[in-house]
């Protein structure tokens, strides 16, 4: 380690923060990490209620070739529990436990609209061509964490050969970088058709993310004891390596030019390097630009306006649920994790022109059009439903089942909502609905057999994690994306315009996930690795 190699502090104790702080203590830096929550692991949340656990956060997790590799590269060791994907639409439901799963996939949505039958074989077609391109990205764990050298063989046999056709495949990709609002419409007029498939993904998706997500069903897995584990898993080996954490601490002064920040109670904490893991607006609301350069004070001013411009994607609504029946009940119907669309209908206006009316509404919120449009988007959502317990038995008492059944929510639905004193009433209300909805359905008279109910908004998880608008994925597909969004680019998702500033999370790319959250925290690290090496 050379001379200059001092202190990293990092701001946010999610995923990408704790990855990053790991890899860095291992490094030999010393890492002082700050949190400004009173636990660890960002968005991920394994709590209790009336002896049921619940998942706050993802229900799971996408390995894409990153999570459990980091995880190995740096001698965890957990233990990772299966985690099938189930979809269903009112009483068709299929297990995709195989890429041919496409084709029962098909079978359904040529049962539910027989007249669209040669439109859902093209629809079929794309889904199964990009799903093998997406097959190529996961065939090999991602080569950062893996050790080539000790096997010669093995990188010109397989991983060569692999490189070309990775590099194909994000060529590809490019050629389906649309809306799949743009794609599917060029494929079918069925309004209700796409919006089957539109509903499980954020407005304007890119097509080659959401097409080929069929692959990455099959590529899900659970922590047993909870998804809080992986961070609880990090946690302990930063806590092992002599890394410094400091819970309760909101950092609201960024001053680069004296490589400082300070928190809420005024304490400030020097850095060498700073790795920025928590919302981006927050940091870029936080910066103090004085006795940095014109040119420097110019690029960040330019990135702040770009930053704060953007959006963040839709959140969530999640409904917990604790239910007086066998988890075999579960099982039998859809089973660990399913997204199930109650009808056959789609959302259609109720998600365009209706869903912006109510945002734009100017005056007065009519609450006629509020109920009826909740009416609406209850009974023709698309829904997450996840059972903790069917992974991990420990996680419900013996003969009763924990739930949580989620749809995505738009953060300014939410605010325009609050602003007319019915934040409490339409809380409630969704709450009703979609017991309604899903007693009538998939699980026959739920609402009897209920033991309790409470639920989360977006407003809920921008309080708890400090996220802008309550974003669950980083930003919005409908506003410019103001980070990379190429796959090929990641490495430079970490650079910031500002001195000694590197940032890694969800805001630091577009799509993001905790897979991606993980790389760039390992990219920071390792980007100052690079810096501070010796000569």
């Amino acid at each position: 380690m050379s001379e200059e190699a001092k202190r990293i502090v990092i701001v946010g104790a999610g995923m990408a923060g704790l990855t990053a702080a790991a890899y860095a203590l291992r490094d030999g830096y010393d890492v002082l990490l700050l949190e400004k929550n009173d636990r660890w692991g960002g968005l991920l949340n394994t709590f209790e209620s009336n002896g049921f656990s619940f998942d706050a956060g993802p229900r799971a997790f996408v390995n894409s070739g990153i999570v459990q590799p980091i995880f190995k590269d740096l001698g965890i060791e957990g233990e990772f529990l299966e985690n099938k994907i189930t979809i269903g639409i009112e009483d068709q439901l299929m297990r995709v436990d195989s890429i041919d799963a496409t084709r029962n996939y098909q079978r359904i949505l040529e049962h539910l609209y027989p007249e669209s039958k040669a439109d859902i074989e093209n629809i079929i077609a794309s889904i199964d061509r990009l799903s093998y391109y997406t097959s190529v990205l996961y065939e090999f764990d991602n080569p950062n964490f893996t050790d080539l050298m000790g096997d010669p063989k093995y990188i010109f046999r397989k991983l060569i050969p692999w490189t070309f056709k990775f590099l194909n495949a994000l060529r590809k990709f490019n050629r389906y970088d649309m809306p799949m609002e743009d794609y599917l419409k060029s494929l079918t007029d069925n309004q209700s058709l796409t919006d089957i498939i539109l509903q499980h993904f954020f407005r304007q998706t890119p097509t080659y993310f959401a097409l080929g997500y069929f692959y990455v069903y099959l590529d899900y897995f659970y922590p047993k004891g909870g998804t809080v584990v992986l961070a609880d898993l990090l946690k302990d080996r930063i806590v092992d390596q002599g890394g410094e954490m400091k819970l309760n601490t909101e950092i609201v002064k960024v001053h680069p030019a004296e490589a400082t920040i300070t928190d809420s109670n005024g304490e400030s904490y020097s850095y060498d390097h700073l790795i920025w893991t928590a919302d981006l607006k927050t940091l870029y609301r936080s910066l103090d630009p004085s006795g940095l350069e014109p040119r420097v004070a110019e690029q960040i001013e330019a990135e702040t306006r770009r930053m704060l411009s953007a959006k963040g994607a839709e959140s969530v609504f999640i409904l917990f649920l604790g239910v007086d029946r066998p988890l075999s009940y579960f099982q039998q119907r859809g089973g660990e994790h399913m997204f199930y669309t109650p009808s056959r209908e789609g959302l259609g206006e109720t998600n365009r022109e209706a869903r912006t009316r109510l945002v734009n509404n100017v005056g007065a919120l009519s609450e006629d059009d509020l109920w009826t449009w909740v009416n609406d988007y209850v009974s023709l959502n698309t829904y997450e439903v996840s059972i903790p317990a069917l992974r991990d038995p420990a996680l419900a008492p013996e003969g009763q089942t924990g739930v949580m059944i989620s749809c995505l929510l738009d953060y300014d639905i939410v605010a325009k909502i609050e602003e007319a004193g019915l934040y409490a009433e339409f809380k409630n209300s969704l709450e009703k609905r979609i017991i309604q909805v899903f007693s009538r359905s998939i699980y026959k008279d739920l609402a009897k057999d209920l033991l309790f109910t409470f639920s989360s908004t977006p407003f809920t998880i921008e309080q708890v994690s400090g996220s802008s608008e309550g974003a669950i994925t980083g930003w919005s597909f409908e506003t410019d994306v103001p980070v990379v969004d190429r796959l090929k680019d990641i490495p430079k998702s970490v650079n910031t315009p500002i001195p000694g500033v590197l940032q890694a999370g969800q805001w630091s790319y577009s799509p993001a996930g905790v897979p991606i959250a993980m790389l760039t925290g390992w990219y920071a690290a390792q980007d100052i690795k690079k810096r501070t090496k010796p000569v």
